[in-house]
């Protein structure tokens, strides 16, 4: 009975030629939409590197059922191997929602603030757990947070170059005043302010998703 309605904008920091921040969603056979978003260590190549990786692994295991708890701990357990080589990590940040109950799940590892708007009220979710690649060991399970979502609610996934370390009330006084009608202006109006709230210091990524009722 819901759609899912996507939008997303980046920015590459000022002088890097590629993002560090990788993103993706997709739709599971089982009628669950995965909204993926991965933040790389510093800028640049090698940021890139970290985050479509783990972007790709990710996807891949979910697509072939693995549950997602399950994929995560996978992921960043073969991340930390990796980055005891290279010295890499990655932030990570994976919902899954339920199209036909509404049933979501936010999982974090390390990962910048989640904002859902239900009405004209807007939440946060934050988390503890570090990012991915840096505990070294299998079965360092991410932050989860569970939710509710209907027709009407928007989610709000950003890095942190959008709502870093500075206060991000902007962020959600934007997302309150939300129509709904443009996600894809909302997340470019956010990418566009956030050079001025934040700085240009870092790789800029916001993707928002509305969820509406399917006609039919």
């Amino acid at each position: 009975p819901l759609m899912a309605v996507a939008g997303v904008a980046a920015k590459k920091k000022d002088g890097q030629t590629v993002s560090g921040d990788t993103g993706a969603w997709f739709k599971h056979d089982d009628g669950s939409l995965y909204v993926l978003l991965c933040d790389g260590m510093g800028s640049g190549p090698s940021a890139h590197r970290e985050s479509s990786e783990a972007v790709r692994l990710l996807e891949q295991f979910l697509r072939a059922g693995v549950p997602p708890e399950e994929a995560l701990r996978t992921l960043s357990g073969a991340l930390a191997l990796q980055g005891e080589e290279t010295g890499g990590f990655t932030t990570i940040d994976l919902m899954r929602v339920d199209l036909f109950t509404g049933a979501a799940a936010v999982y974090k590892y390390g990962a910048a603030p989640t904002y859902v708007k239900k009405g004209y009220s807007v939440s946060r979710i934050t988390g503890t757990a570090l990012p991915a690649g840096l505990t070294a060991g299998e079965g360092v399970s991410p932050d989860v947070t569970r939710l509710q979502l209907e027709a009407g609610d928007c989610v709000l996934l950003v890095t942190d170059g959008v709502a870093g370390s500075a206060s991000d009330q902007w962020v959600r006084d934007r997302l309150a005043a939300f129509d709904g009608s443009s996600p894809r202006e909302l997340a470019q109006a956010l990418i566009d302010d956030s050079g001025a709230q934040v700085g240009a210091a870092d790789d800029r990524t916001a993707l928002v998703l509305k969820l509406a009722r399917r006609n039919g």
